[in-house]
């Protein structure tokens, strides 16, 4: 999930994604290129701050601690950037903040090396954190993303931003049996979906759009659809292009590329209280974007 530099500013924005209990999540914090032609520099220290929600006498009295017992990494309240841009940590039970890398440069790590001055940390709560129930904020016009995204089942999960390789969410089902469906709508541009639920692999539709001929061997943007994956990982091992082969709805076609498929029904039994499901949106190529639901089990 996304957070401009504008909801960021000020008071900042109330969590757009729920924040499941015991899941890592990664924040990644990014300050965009000065355009001005000035110093690409702030003028001083930037901060992003995670608040729970105040009462509206503006105090904590009835809040819950969100912060409490969660992990955090870097967790230490010293300068310690480590493998992640991040310098000190302030922290109580209800309240978090880290100081962030200020300066930009062109040398951001991928996905962001399109941004500079890009700052990560890891946070997994000990208790759920609902919608609208915590505070981002941070100073010095940074943007962010949460990783992964994590909706309650039933609800439409949707990306424009792009290429993504992969996009990931989380979808709580809850603790009831039944069958699961995902509902997947790509927009013309082929994109794969990938459900992962109990240690294992329930949903696999392969590359999938509404026109898949025009991105299959002889169509006309089967070239960009080849150029996108080329070199890449290829979620079941081994790196673009493929050996051909392979079964339904997974087929490396004679060009050592997917086969793009229509769009079918996609559904997973439910057999156990496992809660969590991770689905993994696979979106090599540029402009593409989608919706996703995976259904309460019925």
């Amino acid at each position: 999930m996304e957070y401009s530099a504008t909801e960021l500013k000020g008071s900042g924005s109330l969590n757009k994604t729920i924040l499941e209990s015991n899941q890592d999540y990664t924040f990644f914090i990014y300050r965009v290129p000065n355009q001005t032609g000035q110093s690409p520099n702030l003028s001083g220290s930037g901060y992003f701050t995670f608040e729970t929600k105040r009462n509206a006498l503006g105090n904590y009295s009835g809040s819950i601690p969100y912060v409490a017992n969660a992990a955090l990494n870097p967790s230490v309240a010293s300068n310690n950037t480590g493998s992640f841009g991040v310098k000190t940590l302030v922290s109580s039970s209800y309240i978090f903040s880290y100081d962030l890398y200020a300066t930009t440069s062109s040398n951001a790590v991928a996905p962001f090396n399109q941004f500079t001055a890009t700052s990560s940390f890891e946070f997994n709560p000990s208790t759920t954190v609902p919608l609208n129930s915590v505070y981002f904020r941070a100073t010095g016009d940074y943007e962010m993303e949460v990783v992964p995204e994590t909706q309650t089942c039933g609800a439409v999960q949707n990306f424009q931003g792009g290429q993504n390789y992969p996009t990931q969410l989380q979808s709580l089902v809850g603790s009831g049996t039944g069958t699961v469906t995902l509902t997947p709508q790509p927009f013309v541009i082929p994109d794969r979906w990938i459900v992962r639920w109990d240690g294992g692999v329930v949903i696999e539709t392969g590359y999938i759009s509404t026109t898949p001929n025009g991105y299959n061997v002889g169509g006309g943007n089967r070239n960009q659809f080849q150029l996108a994956l080329q070199g890449r990982t290829a979620p079941e091992g081994g790196t673009y292009p493929l050996t051909p082969g392979g079964t339904a709805p997974n087929v490396i076609a004679s060009d050592g590329y997917p086969q793009v498929n229509a769009i079918g029904t996609y559904t997973f039994n439910k057999n156990n209280s496992t809660s969590v499901a991770n689905v993994e949106i696979y979106g090599p190529l540029p402009n593409t974007g989608w919706f996703s639901t995976l259904s309460c089990p019925a």
